[in-house]
């Protein structure tokens, strides 16, 4: 899921958790959501937007493919 929120919270340090918290909270909250496979498998991981649309490109896509790589990994 691709999440993006640019406003500054105030409850967080981590920028990354910032941006992804609200998506994460709606996407529990969402009984559709809930009834994919996906989230059913807990398969379901998140990436923030900015890693994307701040870098596009080569460099930006290897990113973005290392932060989901790290996800991966570490749910298993």
């Amino acid at each position: 899921m691709l999440g993006i929120n640019f406003a500054p919270n105030q409850s967080t340090q981590n920028f990354s958790e910032g941006q992804l918290r609200q998506v994460q909270q709606k996407w529990e909250k969402s009984a559709i959501a809930q009834s994919l496979t996906a989230s059913k498998s807990d398969r379901v991981y998140f990436v923030p937007a900015y890693i994307c649309y701040g870098l596009p490109g080569p460099i930006g896509t290897e990113l973005y493919l290392e932060e989901l790589k790290e996800q991966l990994l570490s749910s298993n």
